[in-house]
């Protein structure tokens, strides 16, 4: 009998690690985070932040924020739980099953932009890949973030980045990152450090249109309670008039979306890390270009791949 109560004891002690192991990226905990930020009440990112909100009109708009954290946390948690509780051997195609239950589109291309909503509307950016851990040094989920960072730092050959000196003041001063083929690969920033505060302001210029741009706020920190895995969070910088530096006017001085909430996870188990990316932007009415859009966020996808291959020396990576 007391044999019995010992082992019903261990099993009991044993489950919350098991199941820890099983969900490295809870979505209550990931859903904490984000809203904390989303409210402006995060110490890094300060109050200056306008979240994505769903396309759901009847809503108040701290409502519709949440909501959009909601999906992207447990869509986030889903995919990183089937990757991690897969048995060896079938972790990738565990992460895309996953993934092809909100987005064929993604599972079979690696990334994709979708819509929804007529006004207000959103738009849904995934990417999905996967790095051989032992590409990637005895601490693969830092690695892997520092090129992730670095990408997302640095200017793609057909855009022009901003970099603010003071992610709190805008009116500072401002860096002019132009676009080249080697300013995103040879020649590209710094990755950024984790637990400070950056400030982009992404832009590129179409012939007869003009100036489409977004600036973001960035920071790479640990997910609470998990230490292994490593987050790159994204918000938007609301421009409310003559809050941005005076460098800028018309198309820059403005954000082509009312709100944005991203979230990159870098999540090791066993022989394989996963990178999955997934973010929402929303607008108040109807955005055009969408297949430009979707197509643009493909070919980025497919740059990131090239980077991840070239930095930690992998021929080819998996999926």
């Amino acid at each position: 009998m007391v044999i019995r109560a010992v082992l019903l004891l261990a099993v009991l002690l044993l489950a919350p690690v098991a199941a820890r192991a099983e969900t490295p990226v809870p979505a209550d905990r990931l859903a904490a985070l984000l809203s904390t930020i989303a409210r402006g009440q995060d110490p890094v990112f300060g109050s200056a932040v306008a979240p994505a909100l769903s396309a759901d009109p009847g809503l108040a708009a701290a409502a519709r924020a949440e909501r959009a954290i909601q999906r992207i946390s447990q869509e986030i948690s889903s995919v990183a739980s089937a990757f991690a509780s897969a048995a060896p051997g079938t972790q990738i195609a565990a992460a895309r099953a996953a993934v092809a239950r909100v987005s064929a589109e993604t599972a079979r291309d690696g990334a994709s932009r979708s819509f929804e909503g007529g006004g207000p509307s959103v738009s849904v950016l995934r990417q999905l890949l996967f790095v051989p851990g032992k590409k990637a040094g005895p601490s693969p989920a830092a690695r892997i973030m520092e090129v992730i960072s670095q990408f997302e730092r640095s200017p793609k050959t057909d855009d022009t980045y901003y970099e603010y000196s003071d992610p709190r003041n805008l009116k500072a001063s401002v860096m002019e990152l132009p676009g080249s083929d080697t300013s995103w690969t040879t020649n590209a920033r710094p990755p950024m450090t984790p637990g400070k505060l950056y400030a982009l302001k992404k832009c590129r210029h179409i012939v007869v249109l003009g100036w489409f741009c977004n600036t973001q706020l960035y920071e790479v920190r640990d997910l609470p309670g998990s230490p292994a895995v490593r987050l790159l969070l994204t918000f938007l910088r609301p421009l409310s008039a003559g809050a941005d530096n005076p460098a800028f006017s018309g198309g820059k001085a403005q954000n082509i979306v009312d709100g944005y909430t991203a979230a990159y996870v870098v999540v090791p188990s066993r022989e394989l890390v996963l990178v999955y990316s997934l973010g929402i932007q929303s607008r108040p009415d109807t955005p055009s270009q969408q297949s430009r859009l979707n197509e643009g966020q493909k070919a980025e996808y497919q740059q990131l791949v090239q980077r991840l291959e070239a930095s930690l020396g992998v021929p080819k990576l998996p999926y």
